[in-house]
């Protein structure tokens, strides 16, 4: 059984003569996480220059005005932010929701890297990604947690620096998880294109995408630090964050905006295909209904992960850019408030690509309820079962006419 899920089914030749070898999709996808990743290092070498000159003796009048030294609240002021001076019943509120959700995103991302780890059925290229992307948004969830503990009242006590690692840990975190979104985009459109149930990738090669992917994400979380903020350039701070220069905030929100198009194409993309294909199917098969479902749950997947997509990222990547483009515009009203709406994104992550899994639920009751399964000592002959998984679901509904379904 174990074969029939990895024959590919009898192409035409126009069909052939348009394939792309893995070894192509492959070098697509990690020259875009790779050109990313240089971008963001030439415009880091760019703004560190300009951050190590300020050190530079004083020689003429117009020299930069550096504020290291200054407490958080001078620029708070400055930037009109609200600066608490004591805790009040909405920031108990949100600071208890906030770690409620902090909680619960690292335990179901943990969870998520535990059934795969287990669960020898997973340790495939996808499931690797999506360990990866469960184990970005665990560190998500660490570097909110540590937020809600130096927000509020709290944010007084903190220094320059310890203002500039408290944002930049979010930075990276959600870098990270954008990048595996995308990553895991990439991948599942390569496979369905190449009619394959698992992608060829080799263990090496999903180092090397994951290794990419850490690196850009801390490029990015470390740039404001070493030199692109209003330190220096205090009439160019944000309000939303009074130590982070509008340039940046605005390259931020374009930077997961763009990321943002890039899915949405791709998994349109997929969705055209599988459809076309299986209308297709269903005039030279008698099952056109399950054709007619597998259909739908693609598209009712798709809704979901770019539904919450939208409604996590896209409301505060817009105050970003509200921020810097409309100063008559009351951002800071909304602030918090999208930055739980972010929050949620590292929780539904897991339940999105996981949870629709039905091998991924039962490895999660099995793990919880402390049973033991047979999955976990090796590939059995019955594991073809894997293909009740919601890809393995939607390439055997296309393909039925190859493939059965266990």
């Amino acid at each position: 059984m174990a074969a029939a899920f990895t024959s590919s089914p009898v192409i035409s030749q126009p069909q052939a003569l348009i394939q792309v070898s893995w070894t192509g999709h492959f070098s697509t996808l990690a020259l875009l996480l790779s050109f990313v990743s240089i971008s963001n290092s030439i415009i880091l070498s760019t703004h560190l220059c300009s951050y190590t000159s300020y050190y530079q003796p004083f020689t003429a009048m117009n020299e930069p005005q550096c504020f290291y030294n200054e407490s958080i609240a001078f620029f708070y002021n400055r930037s009109g932010k609200y600066l608490a001076t004591e805790w009040n019943t909405v920031s108990k509120l949100v600071m208890g929701l906030g770690i409620t959700v902090c909680i619960f995103i690292m335990l179901a991302n943990l969870l998520v890297m535990v059934a795969i780890y287990v669960n020898r059925r997973f340790h495939f290229p996808i499931y690797y990604l999506m360990a990866n992307l469960a184990a970005a948004d665990f560190f998500a969830g660490l570097a909110y947690f540590y937020l809600m503990f130096n927000t509020g009242p709290n944010t007084r006590r903190l220094t320059v620096s310890t203002w500039l690692l408290r944002q930049g840990l979010i930075d990276t975190s959600l870098t990270a998880s954008v990048a595996n979104l995308l990553a895991i985009a990439i991948e599942r459109h390569i496979t369905v294109f190449r009619m394959q149930l698992h992608t060829r990738m080799s263990n090496r090669r999903v180092v090397v995408v994951i290794v990419v992917i850490w690196t850009m994400a801390i490029v990015m979380g470390a740039i404001p630090s070493v030199g692109w903020n209003c330190i220096c350039d205090i009439e160019n701070c944000s309000n939303m964050a009074p130590l982070y220069s509008d340039s940046y905030l605005v390259f931020w929100a374009i930077f997961n905006l763009v990321t943002f198009v890039v899915m949405v194409v791709l998994y349109a993309h997929i969705f055209g295909y599988v459809r076309q294909r299986t209308m297709r199917m269903s005039r030279h098969s008698s099952g056109p209904r399950r054709n007619r479902d597998t259909m739908m749950s693609l598209l009712k997947t798709v809704v979901i992960v770019l539904g919450a997509f939208i409604i996590c990222w896209t409301p505060g990547l817009v105050l970003l850019l509200l921020d810097v483009c409309c100063p008559q515009c009351d951002v800071l009203a909304y602030e918090k408030f999208f930055l739980l709406l972010a929050e949620f994104n590292s929780a539904m992550n897991p339940i999105i690509y996981s949870y629709r899994d039905k091998e991924m639920s039962a490895t999660f009751r099995q793990i919880l309820c402390c049973q033991r399964s047979e999955n976990t000592s090796g590939p059995t002959e019955g594991s073809d079962r894997s293909a009740s998984s919601l890809n393995h679901t939607i390439l055997a509904g296309v393909h039925s006419n190859d493939h059965s379904v266990v």
